[in-house]
Formats: structure tokens, C-alpha cells, sequence
């Protein structure tokens, strides 16, 4: 063959393979994944209820409503089945007995997320939003991402990241609202997509954290709804029934209200500081005074106008798409993470009674007696896996793939079913194998014949598990059973708000259907296990994690610990599994590391970091008080990490106690080592503690000559240095200690910022009823392990 005829032939050959595939990705359609938060089954104008949606009525309007959808009953096992196609319990991402697990919960390589999955079959993804799944967006294969991990506060978050990136915190009355912000990310990315992708489709996963708790709206979106809720919320839910009747979604009488059921969580403070206006049971409306039916009433309206806001911003991202003239090849998927939520607490900025309800200063919950009525016609709320905590909208639109225009589809499915059907559509199907090893089938399954037909798709069984609730579903029938009650049974099909029990009469399909629900649950075990590492293996006795804990002689309680030398002093470090490092290695500098520090009360806190990657570390230095006389072996132990084992130029400093005066002191003499400072009721006062006689002896003075030289030594006094050095700071303490008295030390520090108008860099977390004592409170606190991880994979940045 002449080889000039060869060459053309294969130039064509390849100018039509690329041709091909370039045609292919055109065709493909766009997704845009919207995921609501807290959002009740009846919440949508599209199921019955009130509150103006028109944008999602519309996309309902023009393609499907699913009447029998479900989620997990909670945000994070929802989160992590929606993106992977698999149970929260068989990646670890819900609490398997046993096994480390949960919402810190570390997935197994082979439970990849959609992003990795339509990247060779060449999507462009894009995240905004609320994230809660191990690891970060851009390492898990989206190409842009805007996080905001800080939901307790709509008007000023301060945790936020893009494309992995920490962003600075959002100053207050700086005219801030997240689910405005968000819709202006999505359409940031795709103009941006539009500018430098044109021919290669798109995955938007919007990620809202409306309406979820806090109740924050703007005062324009309230004041719509200020009069529409001063009726009785009984009344309120039987109108959404009719209409969901009227409409046809559902023939379904509303099922009883549970009056002595309130919040699946009690805080008792909580509510006194909520005052007189809150109630945790929906009682009749009747029964409540004038203040409680004005209270209720407000809490409803912000409730509907984060609702309202958020499809407001849903139409301008679809009117940003129609722009690009994609609409028509978009599909849109909605639904939310659970059900509306019957919790009651007060969190992050705390609540003040007399700002205005809604406000970035007023912190309120939707609570029970109206969660009852946004998860019409169901019973119960978030958390229980009865019809109220698991049902979730989802509206379904394709113009050019779906031919129905406002038709019903009333087969079971579940958010595995998500991942499936979008790869489906895309041209692909889920990985087979990784690495060379096999992956597990995943259970869910593709929606996409729905689309043409209903009941066309039909599992075998649906299963849930969470907060010790439990359920299964095989066919019209339905096992379900609260924590530590007996299990209950109904058919689906005549009575999905699970009024009549039928457990005794229908005995054989209720042993039948536990049978279903013990056998699944033993197969995801058996999977959670797939690629733990061997340290973090249960016990065989059952009794602990195997290696996951290891005893020093001192009586020190590390996980998956090194231990060396700093300039003649025991150092240690504790290292995630090679698996979860990175380069470079963000870390922890831990203080006081003394014979018996840390120990098992910080053991749950301490893995948590290492599941999320971060190492922790710390020197012997002894009784130091804060001296200046011990920084060497600091300093020796931060070059031993980070410029010999490559360790992140920047640590998170943690101080337990006196460790307070160890990490405050040292961050003062080396800001530019510090990401960040947290502290379990630290000291940074040496007056207060140990107290001058027997602080002196580390400071190689005399009582009297430390005290003249306080002015200059003791680090509560060095404050406005870290206070201008930017070094962020997160602090619980309680309010009777004693041993280090709050006003003193974490108050004082927190005034001495705002001093220098830093206010907004510290939080001070303060804790009534509770000293210097071993309270778990202290040791598991949610807050101050999430910012701690920030602050150390910040220093790596």
C-alpha cells in the first residue's frame, strides 16, 4: 500500500473516531442535581402545598412527579448514597454496629463519586453548595466548587472553600445570603462552561441548605408569608391533603398526629433559652397562648420564605441555562435530603430574643408541630425511617427525553437509584472494576424506563437503617420499627401513612420481611469491611477497634502512632492510613503531651482527624506553662515534620487545659507556623493556672519576678498578637469552671480580639452546668473537630 494513501486513511480514520466522539458528548444531556435540605414532602407547590414554587411547579409541569421517592433520612447517609449509587451503610457512610463508621465515616476506594464516574465519558462537573462527604469536591472529581460547610449561618458562614481552596469568613451585614450566593456560583461556572467548554456537557450538582435549621430569610421573602400561617397547623395540613388529592399525587387520608412525639434529640437549655414562645410537641392549636401561636407562626413564614427564595434562584440558574440554549437538553433532577426535621436547639451565633425572627442573630428551629405539617400527609420527621422521614419530592425534566408533561410515576425508588440513571443517560454504566479489582454491584438501579412507562422498574427491596430506626420494603409491604420498639408492618399500597399496624395479623410476612432486613444488614457489614485497614478492624472480642488504640506506658492513647526523639524529648505522631495522607501532610500540634496527655477521652475526637486525613503531634516538654524556655523542642519538633517529612508549613494548634498556655504562647512567638488555634477549656491566663509559685520554676524565676514580667510573659497578654496575625481561633469551656475559670481565659481571649476588631476570627462555644471535668460533651464536640480539620488542611494550602 503506498505510504502516503496509509497516512491519509489513518488521519481520517482518526478525524472520524474524534468526530464520533465529540457528536456523542454533544448529544449527551446536561444534568442539573438539585438537593434540598429539610425540605418536607408537602413543601412544593407541586405537592400540595402553599408556598409559592413556580419555577419547580413549571419543571413539573413539563415532565414528572415521582409520588413514592425516597431518601435516608438524613443529610449525610443521603448525601453519600446520591453520589455513590450505594447504601450510606455499605461505604461507611452511616453507622454500621462495629465498625467505624457514620458521618465521619471514610468510604472505600472502590466507592467512587458520579463526578469520577462522567469524566471519561467527557462531562465537565461542577459543585455548589452544602458538601458532607468524606473528603473534599475537586480530590473527588469535580472541576469547580464553591463549599460552604458553615450552615448555622446563612448571613456571614465562616467556613468556606473553593475548588478546595479556604475562602476568608463573610463579615457580617455584608449583605450575604448563601442560597442567593450559591445560585450565583452555579451561573459563574457555567458562563464559564459556556466560554471554554461549549461542545462537552455539564454536571451541576446545586447543593442548597434550605429551608434546614437555622431559620434564616431575608426580611422582603418574610414578610410574603407573615399572615399566611396565623391559622391552626392542623388546618394548614389537611388542606395540603386535599390538594395532593385534588392534584392526584396522592389518595391518602392524613395519618394521626403523634402528640407526645417532639424533637428526636432533647435540649432541654435550649429550649428555656428559645423562651416562652417554643414548643417541642405539636399539641392542638388551641391549647397554645397568644406568644406560642405568634412564635409558631413566624417560624412557618421563615420556613416558606427560604422555600420561596430558593426556587427563586433555581429559575435563575434554569434561566442561565436557557441562555446557553441548553434547557431543551437539560435534564433536571430535585429532591431533598430527608424530611423536614422536628428538631429544636440553639447552635453556632447562639439566639437573641429580641432581634427579629429570621435574622443572622436569632437561631430557630422548625420544630414538631410544623414539621407534622410539611410532611403531609406522613407521620414523623428527619431521622425515623416511617414515611415522614424518608419521603421526598422528586420532580423529574427533560424536554428533549421525556414526552410526558405533568404525568405521575408512582413506582418505588430511592437516591441509590440517582447515580444509575444519570450514567445511563450519559452512555455510561457504573465501573466494574478499579485498579484491576473487582468493584461491588452497586443496588441501585436506572430510572430511565420509568421515563417512558410506569412501574417499569421495580427493586427487590428497599432497606434503611439510621439512629437505630429501621425499615425494610418488598413490594407494597412495608417492616418498619423506631429504636429499641417492636417492629411494625403495613401495606403501602392502602395506607402509606402507616395508621394500621399489621404485625400480628400478617405475622409470617412481617418474619418474612425481618428476615430481608437481617440478611441485608449482614451483607453491608460484610462490605463496610471491604478495605478497612487492618488498625481500624473490630476487635475480635468485640470490645474496641483492635489497633485503633494503643496504650503507652505513660498512659498516652494514640492511633496509628510513631514515636521519636525532639532534641533528647518523647515525641509522637499519630498518621492517617496511607491511604488518606497527602503531600504536604496537613497536622495537628497537640498540647499538653505529658505522661498521661492525651488519653481516652480525646480518643474519638483524635480519630476523627486521622479518618480525615490529618496527622497529630506533639513533644514531651514537661510541665512548661507556656515558657518561652521549652520553644526549642517546639521548634525542633516542627522542622523534624516539616522540613524532613514534608509536613504542611502551617498546623492546627489544639490545647486541652494548661495545653492552652503551650499552643497560645508558642503561636505568639511564630504566627507564620499557625493555621489555626482550638481549645478544650484552655489556659491562657498562668495567674489563674497554675498560679504564679508554681508557674515560676518553668519561666526560671522567682514568684515575684514572673509576676513583673507577666506584662511580657504570660500569653493571655500576647492575645492582640494573634489577634492580628489573623490566627483563627474555636474554644469550648464551661461556664463553672472552676479549675480555669472561663472569664479569665477563653472570655478574656475572645474580648481581646474584639478589641482589635478580630471579633469575627474567634468563637467561644460556652457550656452551662459544666466545669473542668470529663463531660463527653467536651471531647466529642462536632464543631470543634470540623474546624480544627479546617484550620490543619488550611495550613497545607
Amino acid at each position: 500500500m503506498n505510504m502516503t494513501f496509509r497516512w491519509r486513511k489513518l488521519v481520517f480514520v482518526f478525524l472520524i473516531g474524534c468526530w464520533a466522539t465529540a457528536n456523542a458528548s454533544a448529544k449527551s444531556p446536561n444534568v442539573l442535581l438539585i438537593l434540598a435540605d429539610d425540605l418536607g414532602y408537602s413543601d412544593l407547590g407541586c405537592y400540595g402545598s402553599e408556598i409559592k414554587t413556580p419555577n419547580l411547579d413549571g419543571l413539573a409541569s413539563k415532565g414528572l412527579r415521582f409520588s413514592q421517592f425516597y431518601n435516608t433520612g438524613r443529610c449525610w447517609p443521603t448525601r453519600g448514597a446520591l453520589m455513590t449509587g450505594y447504601y450510606p451503610q455499605q461505604i461507611r457512610r452511616d453507622t454500621v454496629p462495629g465498625i467505624p463508621s457514620g458521618g465521619r465515616g471514610v468510604r472505600q476506594p472502590w466507592a467512587v463519586l458520579l463526578p469520577k464516574m462522567l469524566k471519561p465519558l467527557g462531562y465537565r462537573s461542577y459543585h455548589t453548595g452544602k458538601w458532607h462527604i468524606d473528603g473534599m469536591p475537586i480530590e473527588n472529581g469535580f472541576d469547580r466548587s464553591y463549599y460552604v460547610r458553615d450552615q448555622g449561618r446563612f448571613f456571614n458562614p465562616k467556613l468556606l472553600w473553593e475548588d478546595d481552596k479556604p475562602l476568608p469568613p463573610v463579615e457580617k451585614n455584608s449583605g450575604y445570603y448563601a442560597t442567593v450566593a450559591l445560585a450565583d456560583h452555579v451561573i459563574k461556572y457555567l458562563k464559564e462552561h459556556q466560554a471554554k467548554f461549549p461542545g462537552r456537557p455539564f454536571f451541576q450538582y446545586l447543593a442548597f441548605a434550605a429551608p434546614h435549621f437555622p431559620l434564616h430569610a431575608l426580611p422582603e421573602d418574610i414578610a410574603r408569608y407573615k399572615e399566611v400561617y396565623r391559622q391552626d397547623w392542623a388546618e394548614v395540613r389537611k388542606e395540603r391533603a386535599e390538594r395532593q388529592k385534588k392534584m392526584g399525587l396522592l389518595n391518602q387520608e392524613l395519618s394521626k398526629v403523634e402528640r407526645d412525639l417532639g424533637p428526636p434529640y432533647d435540649f432541654p437549655e435550649h429550649l428555656k433559652k428559645l423562651g416562652d414562645g417554643e414548643v417541642n410537641r405539636p399539641v392542638p392549636w388551641d391549647t397554645l397562648t397568644t406568644v406560642q401561636r405568634d412564635f409558631q407562626s413566624a417560624k412557618m413564614a421563615i420556613h416558606a420564605a427560604m422555600i420561596d427564595r430558593m426556587d427563586r434562584e433555581i429559575g435563575r440558574v434554569l434561566n442561565q441555562i436557557r441562555e446557553m440554549g441548553q434547557l431543551e437538553n437539560t435534564i433536571v433532577f430535585f429532591l431533598s435530603d430527608n424530611g423536614a426535621s422536628a428538631e429544636i436547639m440553639v447552635r453556632d451565633d447562639g439566639h437573641d430574643p429580641q432581634a427579629p425572627p429570621g435574622s443572622a442573630a436569632t437561631y430557630l428551629c422548625l420544630g414538631p408541630g410544623w414539621s407534622t405539617t410539611s410532611n403531609t400527609p406522613f407521620r414523623r420527621h428527619k431521622t425515623w425511617t416511617h414515611e415522614g422521614g424518608i419521603s421526598t419530592p422528586l420532580v423529574v425534566s427533560w424536554p428533549n427525553g421525556i414526552k410526558a408533561r405533568g404525568e405521575y410515576r408512582r413506582n418505588p425508588g430511592h437516591v441509590i437509584d440517582i447515580v444509575p440513571t444519570i450514567l445511563e443517560l450519559a452512555g455510561g454504566s457504573p465501573p466494574v472494576k478499579l485498579n484491576g479489582k473487582p468493584v461491588p454491584t452497586p443496588p441501585g438501579k436506572s430510572l430511565v424506563p420509568v421515563f417512558s412507562k410506569d412501574n417499569s422498574v421495580k427493586h427487590d427491596y428497599l432497606w434503611w437503617f439510621h439512629d437505630g430506626h429501621r425499615a425494610v420494603q418488598v413490594g407494597d409491604w412495608k417492616l418498619v420499627a423506631p429504636k429499641g420498639e417492636p417492629w411494625e408492618l403495613y401495606n403501602l399500597k392502602t395506607d402509606r401513612a402507616e395508621s394500621k399496624d399489621l404485625s400480628e395479623t400478617q405475622s409470617e410476612c412481617a418474619a418474612s420481611l425481618e428476615k430481608v432486613w437481617s440478611e441485608k444488614m449482614d451483607e453491608f457489614k460484610k462490605l463496610a469491611l471491604q478495605d478497612l485497614p487492618p488498625a481500624r478492624q473490630p476487635a475480635k472480642n468485640g470490645k474496641g477497634k483492635g489497633k485503633a488504640k494503643a496504650k503507652a506506658p505513660g498512659g498516652q492513647v494514640l492511633i496509628n502512632a510513631e514515636r521519636f526523639d525532639v532534641l533528647g524529648r518523647k515525641a509522637f505522631v499519630m498518621m492517617p492510613e496511607k491511604s488518606r495522607r497527602s503531600q504536604p501532610q496537613p497536622w495537628i500540634f497537640y498540647a499538653p503531651t505529658l505522661g498521661s496527655y492525651p488519653d481516652s477521652h480525646e480518643n474519638w475526637m483524635h480519630q476523627q482527624f486521622v479518618d480525615a486525613g490529618i496527622a497529630v503531634a506533639g513533644v514531651d516538654v514537661g510541665e512548661a506553662y507556656g515558657s518561652p524556655n521549652v520553644f526549642e523542642y517546639f521548634n525542633g519538633l516542627y522542622d523534624e515534620l516539616v522540613k524532613k517529612r514534608g509536613f504542611a508549613p502551617k498546623a492546627a494548634l489544639l490545647g486541652r487545659s494548661r495545653g492552652g498556655l503551650w499552643v497560645s504562647s508558642w503561636a505568639a512567638s511564630a504566627p507564620d507556623k499557625v493555621a489555626g488555634i482550638s481549645g478544650i477549656y484552655p489556659v491562657f491566663d498562668f495567674l489563674t493556672y497554675p498560679g504564679l509559685k508554681r508557674a515560676a520554676p518553668a519561666y526560671g524565676l522567682g514568684p515575684d519576678r514572673l509576676e513583673a514580667a507577666a506584662a511580657e510573659l504570660n500569653p493571655i497578654n500576647k492575645a492582640g498578637l494573634l489577634a492580628k496575625a489573623g490566627i483563627p481561633v474555636f474554644i469550648i469551656h464551661g461556664e463553672d469552671d472552676k479549675v480555669v475559670p472561663l472569664e479569665k481565659n477563653s472570655a478574656e481571649l475572645k474580648r481581646r480580639y474584639e478589641a482589635v476588631g478580630r471579633g469575627n476570627q474567634i468563637e467561644l462555644i460556652t457550656i452551662k452546668g459544666q466545669g473542668h471535668n470529663f463531660w463527653p460533651g467536651f471531647f466529642h464536640c462536632q464543631e470543634l473537630v470540623d474546624f480544627t480539620i479546617a484550620r490543619a488542611k488550611a495550613g497545607a494550602k
